[in-house]
């Protein structure tokens, strides 16, 4: 496993944790300042989740790199970005509907 990469998913998969258990809202910069959250656990909790995905993915991508071939990590990297886009969009969509 590329360890560089497994860091960095297990550094993200934390934030993401540490955001949704305890709330930290003001840590995600798509919470514009000044603004009224309506639900900061939904926030906490949409900000987290996503986080810890994105943590997961590097993990995979980890492995991926080590285990496999240069043409199959390359199709997997190939599908990961418009998975990760609608993701995203999705996550972006939900969260500004939470705000005021």
């Amino acid at each position: 496993m590329d360890w560089a990469l497994a860091s960095i998913g297990l550094l993200v998969i934390g934030l993401g944790v540490s955001i949704w258990r305890f709330r930290l809202v003001r840590w995600l910069s798509n919470i514009p300042r000044g603004r009224e959250i309506i639900d900061k656990e939904k926030a906490a909790r949409l900000g987290g989740s996503y986080l810890c995905l994105i943590g997961l993915c590097f993990i995979a991508f980890g492995y991926a790199v080590d285990n496999l071939s240069d043409q199959a990590v390359m199709v997997i990297v190939a599908c990961f970005i418009p998975v990760n886009m609608v993701a995203l969009v999705s996550y972006l969509v939900a969260q500004s509907k939470n705000i005021r």
